[in-house]
């Protein structure tokens, strides 16, 4: 029964969002005069290590503890996980720089941050499986499938109050041009994919968007690390579990193909 299912489902995913709309209520209403800092760039080296340890170790335990439970993954060979934690260690290396992760780990509480980010992606794998059978992609064809559409609506909702408060630590603290100036550029830039010249079946897998949701969350903020977290979390569960799947295919009968090799 897909009814009951997306219930359930329903019920997991506002499980797995109160403590991010939680932090972003107190946040908006007790809004202070001076706003939290933009965390500094320069990576931390001990930070950025335990950021990648931390991937590491989910990417393992996520695969062994999937595959004794028969829930769905990619099957990979060892030359594709080989090739796959080399991306992964190009992406979150990005994440640890440009998203000033690593920083973030060598803060007060860093070690509550590593924290949560196996807290959400163990929680994500939990939502993953049982959303399985609605089928919510973000293809051409989700606007065709009213369960995509509900829980797009959500998570763009929650992330646009996200950056809308992280808007507003930018302007607090004068950075807001520059901020709005990174933002604006990504955006540009996918869009030009998007919709540029050649035909192309997009499928925007989710550790793709959660991977480029986390470069936002920058403020020295509990917001911002919430919310950098459940990316990290969902970002983290893609890769290791589907592999670094590429978002443009000739057709849909190509992304179809590539999802088949699953356990």
């Amino acid at each position: 029964d897909r009814s009951r299912t997306f219930q359930v489902f329903l019920v997991l995913y506002v499980i797995f969002l109160a403590p991010l709309l939680y932090a972003l209520f107190n946040e908006l209403t007790d809004l202070p005069t001076e706003g939290p800092a933009i965390i500094p760039m320069s990576p931390s080296s001990m930070g950025l290590f335990g950021w990648m340890v931390t991937c590491l170790i989910l990417y393992a335990s996520l695969r062994v503890a999937l595959s004794y439970f028969g829930w769905k993954q990619n099957k990979k060979t060892p030359s594709q996980h080989k090739e796959d934690l080399l991306r992964i260690a190009r992406l979150s290396t990005s994440v640890g720089v440009i998203g000033r992760l690593a920083n973030r780990v060598v803060m007060g509480d860093g070690f509550m941050f590593l924290a949560m980010i196996f807290y959400f992606t163990w929680f994500f794998t939990i939502i993953f499986e049982v959303s399985k059978s609605l089928n919510i992609t973000l293809t051409a064809d989700c606007f065709f499938n009213p369960f995509t559409m509900f829980v797009t609506s959500i998570t763009v909702t929650v992330i646009a109050g996200v950056l809308g408060l992280h808007c507003l630590f930018a302007s607090q603290d004068s950075d807001l041009f520059e901020y709005l100036g990174f933002l604006g550029l990504c955006a540009l830039f996918h869009l030009a994919l998007l919709f540029g010249p050649g035909n192309a079946h997009v499928h925007v897998h989710h550790w793709y968007w959660a991977w480029a949701m986390t470069h936002i969350c920058v403020f020295d903020s509990k917001t911002s690390q919430i919310a950098q977290a459940m990316f990290c979390g969902a970002y983290i569960h893609g890769v290791a579990l589907f592999g670094v799947e590429k978002c443009f295919y000739k057709n849909a009968e190509e992304d179809a193909d590539d999802g088949i090799a699953t356990s």
